[in-house]
């Protein structure tokens, strides 16, 4: 006689093993999708110019090392680098800030302007390396920043508007940065010493900052 309890416990088990077979193809398809979901998501995410300008300055500006390290000799990972963009301000600024363990004081003026400026010029020389020397340093930085902020596919019809390229330089902004070690800064109490420009300013024009306690 056939044990209908046993017959009950097979139909149970089978009915238990449907039901993870589904929910496991169930979970493959949702992981696919998402997958193909995410896929697309990402590569319909926009990426514009000016991310792609801010990226490439980014680098050309770490690339400057060397330059920097031909006036003072210290250590890349010493050296803070970076491009700081502002949406409010409208601005964007490249930042050298080089650590230096003497002078910054009022008496040390005219060295460390002169350290500061040469430092700013030997970047910006950098930068506009692969410009046409023979150029003036406004078209120099022009040529620069419209290659920055283009692409291959997407050459701007702006680069033959005179009051663009001025409104682009304007934009840009070098800033080299001599802050005191903090050994220095507690021993001496003084400040950073700073000069800023744009990659078309000319040498009399960079602006020295310069606070003394």
């Amino acid at each position: 006689m056939i044990n209908i309890t046993n017959l009950l416990n097979l139909d149970m088990v089978k009915i238990l093993k449907n039901i993870l077979i589904f929910l496991t193809l169930h979970l493959l398809i949702i992981s696919n999708v998402f997958s193909q979901d995410m896929t697309t998501l990402l590569r319909n995410q926009q990426l514009t110019v000016f991310d792609i300008g801010i990226f490439r300055l980014k680098e050309d500006l770490k690339s400057t090392y060397p330059a920097i390290k031909k006036h003072k000799d210290i250590p890349y990972e010493d050296i803070y680098i970076d491009v700081v963009s502002s949406f409010w301000k409208n601005t964007v600024d490249l930042i050298v800030s080089i650590p230096v363990n003497k002078n910054l004081k009022e008496e040390n003026y005219m060295s460390d302007s002169f350290k500061c400026r040469n430092i700013f010029n030997s970047v910006r020389d950098h930068l506009l390396r692969n410009e046409n020397l023979s150029n003036y340093r406004f078209t120099m930085a022009t040529s620069y920043l419209t290659s920055i902020f283009s692409t291959p596919s997407n050459w701007p019809r702006w680069r033959y508007d005179q009051s663009a390229l001025e409104e682009l330089v304007n934009l840009v902004k070098l800033e080299v940065i001599l802050r005191p070690t903090t050994e220095l800064a507690f021993k001496e109490n003084v400040n950073p010493v700073s000069c800023k420009g744009g990659l078309e300013t000319e040498n009399e024009e960079i602006i020295i900052s310069m606070k003394y306690n």
